[in-house]
């Protein structure tokens, strides 16, 4: 059997089945243990290797006892390489590996622990600490960094981006970047962190989700640095819709690349603002653009000329949130609008008004072609107008569509979830029992016919 095939099978294999394996025969046992130590939840399992750990005051490090020999470092050094993707949390709770026994591993291996590391997460709790850097080789593809404490202070923040500004120039594809630190509110965090992203010319994804975006500019420098880019996703922070504007020019400048993006604006005075179409003007110039999520902290105004205008920008558009915090939401009515003008639509989820004048059956002329998917965010629908609302639902939808209500719309940190906004909600069993029936009538009366 070709080593690669054989490689294919341990890949879909689960681990018990690889760990079976490895005392098949030497063959079987490299492609199987490859496949074991692919990717690490922790560093533990590593350095177990050079002996028995036992917890300091700086982390996991090796019983006194321990003495470590060539042969240690070979046999960590052979699985060491073998390691593509790691996941870390980095503090003394959850028994992280000390600064000193790191500090050992690196002047044992001067080309990097995780020599052909691809992808890393990696959750940092403690101030001052440099680890990451210790796990950043050229190989490196994907990076997520979280700084998780408000006790991680901003200069060792600092630090740590300029040296993986240093250790990473050019090499990211994917970079996540958040914090819980109050240190979100320093300018100079804000420059570390544009100094290491414009220095990945090749960043094809990029996800601010957890990290409050408070200087347009870097926004601007980011995706001028970022030609290739294909997914931005960011919370914005307290920005006027001018300054908003500027942003969406700067990701309008990415036009031919960009297939996703998702964008939250919060802030504390921004709720009784109201933005229409011409406040978020320059995503028409994303003609390629694939997914799009807007949670915007005001009113969403939307006419149905808007509708028309969007969805001849975005005509290979398959997922779309639309969620504004304040206000009533976007006529039902425009649903008609959005079937017509969005043919490749495959997931649509948005908050509705639900007014008087539901358009009739015979009023309404475009069904979804592509729709699978519907979440009506704080639905609202009153028993007198649940006759109309569902005939309309179920022509406009069809019957491949699946209907979801939530009764409690999305907030920002949720629209930016990967899978959250399409699992929230529920099926309500009486307007999917009138639309049914509706559908029930139809095929009778076209059998009759």
């Amino acid at each position: 059997m070709p080593p690669e095939v054989m490689s294919m099978i341990f890949a879909i294999s689960d681990r018990l089945t690889c760990a079976a394996a490895c005392r098949v025969c030497h063959r079987w046992s490299g492609a199987a243990m490859d496949e074991l130590w692919r990717s690490l939840p922790s560093l533990q399992p590593l350095f177990k290797l050079l002996g028995p750990l036992v917890k300091t005051d700086d982390g996991q490090d090796l019983h006194p006892e321990c003495v470590l020999t060539e042969r240690s470092w070979d046999l960590f050094r052979s699985y060491a390489v073998r390691v593509r993707s790691l996941s870390y949390v980095d503090d003394y709770y959850s028994n992280g590996i000390s600064r000193g026994l790191i500090i050992r591993a690196l002047a044992a291996h001067p080309g990097g622990i995780l020599p052909n590391l691809r992808s890393v997460h990696w959750r940092i709790y403690e101030p001052g600490l440099s680890h990451p850097l210790a796990f950043c080789p050229p190989s490196l593809e994907r990076m997520s960094l979280h700084l998780n404490d408000d006790e991680f202070l901003t200069d060792s923040a600092k630090r740590l981006l300029y040296g993986l500004s240093s250790s990473l120039a050019h090499h990211l594809k994917y970079f996540e970047f958040g914090t819980d630190s109050s240190s979100t509110d320093d300018a100079s965090l804000s420059d570390a962190l544009t100094t290491l992203l414009k220095g990945q010319s090749g960043l094809l994804e990029l996800e601010l989700s957890q990290y409050k975006i408070q200087d347009p500019v870097a926004v601007c420098e980011v995706c001028q640095a970022s030609p290739h880019l294909r997914t931005f996703s960011a919370n914005v922070l307290n920005v006027t819709k001018e300054m908003f504007r500027v942003i969406l020019d700067a990701l309008a400048r990415r036009g031919t690349s960009l297939r996703r993006v998702w964008l939250t604006r919060t802030g504390g005075d921004l709720g009784n603002e109201t933005i229409c179409l011409a406040d978020i003007e320059p995503m028409l110039q994303l003609t390629a653009i694939e997914d799009v999520r807007l949670w915007l902290d005001g009113k969403l105004e939307l006419k149905a000329g808007d509708v028309r205008q969007m969805g001849q920008a975005w005509q290979g558009l398959t997922s779309l949130i639309l969620c504004p915090d304040r206000g009533l939401g976007i006529p039902l009515r425009h649903l008609a609008a959005f079937a017509q003008w969005f043919p490749a639509l495959q997931r649509f989820a948005a908050r509705f008004d639900c007014p008087e004048d539901i358009p009739s059956v015979d009023e309404v002329q475009s069904r979804f072609k592509n729709l699978r998917r519907l979440t009506w965010l704080d639905a609202q629908i009153m028993d007198e107008q649940l006759p109309e609302v569902a005939e309309f639902l179920a022509v406009v939808l069809g019957p491949e569509v699946e209907l979801r209500l939530n009764e409690y719309g999305l907030d920002a940190e949720e629209v930016l979830d990967d899978m959250l906004p399409w699992e929230a909600g529920y099926e309500d069993d009486e307007l999917g029992d009138r639309i049914d029936a509706f559908y029930r009538v139809h095929k009778a009366i076209k059998r009759m016919g």
